[in-house]
Parts: C-alpha cells; sequence; structure tokens
C-alpha cells in the first residue's frame, strides 16, 4: 500500500535502472517469482561467512520457502548482469516484531561483487521503495556487521542500534528524502 503523500512515485518503484560496476552494467529491477531457482543459486554462490552477516543461521542460507517468500515481496529487487545472473538481492517485507510501519530489510551481495557498492545502491533504492510504500522505518537484522550496516543505514536516515540479546538489530528512521534513493529518480536527476 502506497502512502497517499508519495503516490506519484509509484511507477518509479519497479521500473528498471541501470548501475556501473568497474566495466560491468548491471541492471537492478523487481525479481519475479519465476527466478526463485537464480536467487537460490546466488545465495549457494555465497561463503558462510557472507550467508551469516545476512541471515544470521550459523552461515546457511534460508529455505526454499523463505527464498520463496522473499520473490514474491513486492518490495524485492535484484542486481542482474547482461547474461542473466543474478548477483545481488535486496528485500523488505512487513516486520512483524514491530509497528506495521516498520518493514524488515536485508541486502544480500554474492562474495565476488562485495565491495563495489552494489549493496549500497540496492539499500538505497530500497529504502526510497519502503518509503513509496507507506512505511517510516527499516528494521535490519544483523550478524556479524552491525557497524558495517549502521554505515550504510546512517547514509539514509536517523539510526539507532537495539542491543537486545536475542535479535540485535538497527532502527533507521527514514525521512521524506529517502524516496531520492530510488533508482528511476537518481537515473532522472542525473540526465
Amino acid at each position: 500500500m502506497a502512502a497517499r503523500r508519495h503516490a506519484g512515485l509509484v511507477d518509479l518503484v519497479p521500473h528498471p535502472w541501470l548501475l556501473r560496476v568497474e566495466r560491468t552494467t548491471l541492471t537492478i529491477r523487481p525479481v519475479h517469482p519465476r527466478e526463485l531457482s537464480s536467487v537460490a543459486a546466488m545465495h549457494s554462490r555465497c561463503s558462510p561467512s557472507t550467508l551469516l552477516d545476512r541471515f544470521r543461521a550459523g552461515g546457511k542460507g534460508p529455505s526454499v520457502l523463505a527464498m520463496d517468500q522473499m520473490v514474491r515481496s513486492s518490495l524485492s529487487f535484484v542486481a542482474v548482469t547482461s547474461r542473466g545472473d543474478i548477483v545481488a538481492m535486496a528485500v523488505a517485507e512487513p516486520d512483524r516484531l514491530h509497528s506495521g510501519d516498520a518493514a524488515d530489510a536485508g541486502v544480500l551481495v554474492e562474495d565476488k561483487w562485495q565491495g563495489k557498492g552494489i549493496g549500497r545502491e540496492l539499500l538505497s533504492h530500497l529504502a526510497g521503495a519502503a518509503l513509496v510504500h507507506g512505511y517510516s522505518e527499516l528494521i535490519t537484522y544483523t550478524a556479524t556487521s552491525a557497524a558495517d550496516a549502521q554505515r550504510l543505514l546512517l547514509e539514509i536516515g536517523s539510526t539507532r542500534v537495539v542491543n537486545d540479546r536475542q535479535r540485535p538489530h538497527l532502527h533507521t528512521y527514514l525521512p521524506e528524502s529517502a524516496a531520492l534513493g530510488l533508482g528511476a529518480v537518481r537515473e532522472r536527476l542525473a540526465s
């Protein structure tokens, strides 16, 4: 459900956009449910450390059922090479442990593509999409990379750490300017 104040941006959320990474151009776009096997393949190419940082499940990826739920989310995006390989994914879904205006957000970038700004770009787009869809904060559950996640989230909005013993997490409050993070908006502003 889109927030009325951002109704004019709803059509830009799923609009594919291009991201230049070194000498490669990636397409950032919504994931399609029929791409479940490609998403699973990307997860299988990630190291246990990368999976631990994202899923807190002992270095294992999510179940097929959980991945199926991710690819069906209206706020699920992938970075795809020109050959069609999915190399990164970002998803936001309602957070069941917080208020209705909070989205559980996560980004996973395949190991060999890390450190190139893809996660930052996906997170920026995801935050804008979440704001347009009526969320006012992102909840990010971290395992070993809380400092890295906090650094990225601080670029988006006011972020605080919650040191819950069971589920440490970050709360990022989305300012109106988060809508400028949508890839299609940034492409239009750059041209």
